[in-house]
């Protein structure tokens, strides 16, 4: 399933992963889902979508991380030389 949500909120927890040798891992929380006042772009309403979240093992999390913080600096990169920034 896929969908588009405008708010992304990451937390540890609150699920866990069992170790080998007993104790816990802690997760990392990574919650999609549509902020206040966001409309759904086919009819206009008040989007109404679930959340979708997933529990990420910490080092997935922090790859992913990199990835993203890597994808947002490529993309100003490419909007400041296109000189794409909005002067309105």
């Amino acid at each position: 399933m896929s969908g588009y949500r405008s708010e992304i909120q990451a937390s540890a927890g609150p699920a866990r992963r069992g170790r080998v040798g007993g104790g816990a891992l802690l997760l990392v929380r990574v919650r999609l889902s549509d902020g206040p006042g966001v409309a759904d772009s086919l009819t206009g309403q008040p989007a109404a979508k679930p959340d979708a979240f997933t529990d990420l093992d910490p080092r997935d999390a922090r790859e992913r991380a990199f990835r993203l913080l890597a994808c947002a600096e490529h993309a100003e990169q490419q909007t400041i030389a296109a000189d794409y920034y909005w002067k309105g």
